[in-house]
């Protein structure tokens, strides 16, 4: 059995050159670095990355640090180039062929017209896996458009197909393409260096946040894209399945029941007293709970309002048909699974520490996770020009002066 607190992550020794900011990009190497991979995050002198200024503050790590912030990057290392500067992109160069990988999601014309591109930095190193999150694409007519997450939702039909019946679309409340983007960019990037041997040219991963959005989709695509079939809003439902949704118990609260499978049906039928459900023609079925969902549902909420949620939620746990509370996010990360899964982890020590979602990929041999947290923009910008580019003090403080990079006064050198 490995040694815990001597096990090597499986990324330790590869080396990322991030130019992310917001949450996609960040998301990605936020996971990279917890998988042992030393990231470098480069943040722009003025203002950094913009989700310091999202959210709420956290005013005992400092001015600019938000809980947005926070969550998506412990465990970087942090310097401040000014890449509007062409001494500060002829460092950034300098920094590639001391990396292992290049993320960045800017719109598609901004790191080629930097002399960033893939196309430019690829000769500087061997193998480079360079990744690239843009939100519709590297070409075509929506190329260049500015776009987030909410755009993403928009656009792609994750919003079309969220809200009540018969109301208008809603946003799902967490940046849902934001996060897609940025595993999928996760996934592409760990099978790039899987590939690595084999591309000695290197490799461009490229993700758009609109077909990651659309593959969130893909149980519905299939028919409409085939079929013209148009996918209605079901609030607290499922399009295509029934019984898949929330019902108001006695006491106000909500039930969630997912009876999926012929057997969840049946049982659930067993478990509510309405046997004869699991023969009646326009119940026996799914597609038959489909084509009588109005009545099927109406009938339903009359019997879970006869209960309080905790009543139902043993009744229906003992016919082993999934259920759960509804719980608002307040109550989620407190719920007794959450606290035994150890799903939220604290980085920071003392006045000064957080909690954060824990990297939910468990590997024993990998050891225990990495908590290191957030560093100020600048605190590693010496170090990092010192250690991977051998420059010495005087070239340093020559760069701080010309306002090429920036540094943080309180950091360790």
């Amino acid at each position: 059995m490995a040694n815990q607190k001597t096990a090597t992550k499986p990324l330790a020794g590869l080396r990322v050159l991030d130019f992310t900011h917001a949450a996609a990009g960040p998301f990605a190497s936020m996971f990279l670095a917890d998988l042992g991979a030393e990231v470098i995050k480069i943040e722009k002198p003025k203002g950094g990355d913009g989700s310091r200024n999202m959210g709420v503050p956290m005013a005992m790590l400092g001015p600019k640090d938000s809980d947005y912030y926070v969550s998506l990057n412990r465990n970087k290392r942090n310097i401040v180039i000014d890449l509007g500067q062409p001494e500060g992109v002829a460092l950034a160069r300098e920094l590639v062929p001391q990396c292992d990988i290049v993320l960045e999601n800017f719109r598609p014309d901004v790191m080629g017209r930097l002399g960033l591109g893939f196309d430019d930095l690829k000769a500087l190193r061997p193998g480079l896996v360079y990744a690239s999150i843009s939100a519709f694409g590297s070409t075509g007519p929506w190329a260049t458009r500015p776009a987030n997450d909410i755009i993403m939702q928009s656009v792609s039909g994750l919003m079309g197909i969220t809200g009540e019946v018969g109301g208008g679309p809603v946003r799902i409340g967490a940046p849902i393409s934001d996060y897609t983007s940025g595993l999928f960019m996760l996934s592409g990037v760990l099978a790039a260096l899987f590939a690595r041997d084999q591309h000695p040219e290197g490799q461009h991963v490229q993700v758009a946040m609109l077909d990651a959005s659309l593959n969130l989709m893909c149980n519905y695509i299939t028919s409409t894209a085939t079929l013209g079939v148009k996918v209605q809003r079901m609030g607290r439902g499922h399009a295509q399945i029934v019984p898949y949704q929330a019902f108001l118990c006695l006491d106000g609260e909500y039930l969630m029941i997912g009876a999926f499978t012929r057997g969840f049906w049946q049982s659930l039928c067993r478990a509510l007293g309405h046997e004869e459900w699991i023969t009646d023609p326009k119940y026996a079925t799914n597609p038959a709970r489909l084509a009588n969902r109005a009545e099927l549902i109406g009938k339903l909420e009359a019997i879970f309002a006869t209960k309080t949620r905790d009543e139902w939620s043993e009744i229906i746990t003992r016919a082993d048909v999934p259920n759960s509370p509804v719980y608002e996010l307040h109550d989620a990360v407190h719920s007794e699974q959450v606290v035994h899964n150890g799903s939220l982890m604290t980085v920071g020590k003392g006045e000064q520490a957080v909690k954060v979602a824990r990297n939910p990929i468990r590997v024993q041999a990998w050891g225990e996770d990495r908590a290191e947290p957030v560093r100020a923009m600048g605190a590693d910008t010496r170090q990092v020009l010192r250690e991977l580019l051998g420059k010495d003090d005087a070239a340093i403080e020559a760069l701080v002066a010309t306002n090429v990079v920036g540094t943080n006064q309180s950091s360790h050198d």
